[in-house]
């Protein structure tokens, strides 16, 4: 009876042991989570204080400004600044592609021209339905380099002075059955003669085709260009060497004891007949 009592006392004591030691235990880590809730928050404070004196010292905007200034500005600035640099026919093959299209259907297609007191009317047409496609493709595409100073064939004067006088050139395009009428049209006396000169020289081009297609046109009043020395405008790899527009590399020949590239076959056909014009050794 005596060693009952005895273990009943002991599984007793065990037990409030067990109990107290449970609760000095649950204190100890409620003052720990306590001291470490102070710690984190006087951190935050810190970090706080320190970010409104820096808002007040004016360092956190000109931190932000000046790496949003600088990323967007040199990012979009530059990007933006090389597309509309770029060289020949801005990265637009396709604008090329239909010219040349147009010159190969040269006999498909009908032009008339009108000299006007401030510029030219002209009318552009064709029977063929895919020829009257491309004539509209290519006088929006032109109306649109021309808004946004992307100039085509820079070799040759005439377009070039085109370009540079662009913001003084008014072109209205109306879409009619067979093709398009333009009015183009200057309040500057100069620019009303190479509009005029253009005209003309696009005429020829409906009427000669390929042949004419590299033709040079010199400035309203200027001295025929002298054609009997070097021609070369690209050096064969990566431009042209009759026109220095981007090469079409399956376009090729060999040459002067290399690969030379070409934009088209009838600028191919034109060196091989003499390309110490248009070729460096």
């Amino acid at each position: 009876m005596r060693n009952v009592i005895k273990n009943c006392l002991f599984i007793v004591a065990l037990a409030l042991s067990m109990i107290l030691g449970t609760q000095a235990f649950a204190q100890q880590q409620h003052q720990h989570e306590a001291q470490d809730t102070k710690s984190t928050q006087q951190q935050a404070d810190k970090k706080s204080d320190a970010m409104m004196c820096c808002m007040k010292d004016g360092k956190m905007g000109q931190g932000m400004g000046k790496g949003m200034g600088q990323g967007m500005g040199q990012g979009q600035g530059k990007g933006q600044g090389k597309g509309m640099m770029m060289g020949g026919m801005d990265g637009r093959p396709e604008d090329m592609q239909t010219i040349h299209m147009l010159f190969e259907n040269n006999t498909k297609i009908t032009r008339s021209v009108r000299n006007i007191k401030n510029g030219v009317e002209a009318l552009t047409e064709s029977d063929d339905p895919k020829i009257q496609a491309k004539i509209a493709e290519h006088t929006y595409a032109m109306k649109k380099r021309l808004e946004n100073r992307q100039p085509i064939r820079q070799w040759d004067p005439l377009y070039v002075a085109l370009f540079e006088n662009a913001d003084k050139i008014k072109l209205e395009v109306v879409q009619t059955k067979k093709g398009v009428k333009i009015i183009e049209t200057s309040n500057d006396p100069y620019v009303v003669k190479l509009i005029q000169s253009h005209a003309a020289g696009v005429s020829e081009f409906a009427k000669e085709g390929m042949p004419v297609m590299h033709k040079r046109h010199e400035l309203p009043g200027a001295e025929p260009a002298d054609n009997s020395g070097f021609l070369g405008k690209g050096d064969g790899i990566t431009t042209c060497p009759v026109t220095g527009e981007p090469v079409n590399k399956e376009v090729k020949a060999e040459l002067m004891g290399r690969t030379v590239y070409f934009c088209c076959e009838n600028c191919r056909e034109v060196v091989k007949k003499n390309p110490e014009k248009y070729l460096k050794p």
